[in-house]
């Protein structure tokens, strides 16, 4: 079960806190991801700066679910209102990354971004859950080991 993210508190290994202007902040596990979300599944090549063109096939639930559970701090029926919130993805060796809502809205990008729980196979449980953006040529923005999902308005 997740637990209430508290204030300047980290994520436990394998953990991320979901933060932010959001209703219902909460600590979740890999196992949370997997059992209260439906999965999907991303076959993916991303070419990585270090190793060249990878692939993986990942499976997890979409960041646009995860995020809606918690009541995200905006007025869903307004667009507009939407698309001017950020999410800052952070990863337990620093790396970080950003992506605008409407990337992932529906009415919007809908990119199908997945909050990842196996990779090739392997569930991520030791690990903690990646950030798999399927529609990136390149790996930059797949953050290993999330420990912090924040949610904020622009300017």
């Amino acid at each position: 079960m997740s637990r209430p993210a508290i204030a300047g508190e980290l994520a436990l290994v394998g953990e991320l806190a979901l933060v932010g202007e959001v209703e219902r902040p909460s600590r979740l596990s890999v196992a949370d991801l997997r059992d209260r979300w439906p999965e999907r599944k991303a076959e993916v090549t991303f070419d990585c700066a270090t190793s060249g063109p990878r692939r993986h096939t990942f499976q997890g639930p979409l960041l646009r679910e995860v995020i809606e559970t918690a009541g995200p701090g905006f007025d869903p029926t307004r667009r507009k209102d939407r698309s001017r919130y950020l999410l800052e993805i952070t990863g337990e060796d620093g790396h970080a990354t950003v992506l605008s809502w409407a990337e992932i809205d529906e009415d919007f990008g809908n990119a199908p971004v997945l909050l990842a729980t196996a990779l090739d196979g392997h569930e991520l449980d030791g690990c903690g859950s990646q950030l798999v953006v399927p529609t990136d040529h390149c790996g930059a923005r797949y953050i290993s080991g999330i420990t912090r999902i924040r949610l904020g308005a622009s300017g």
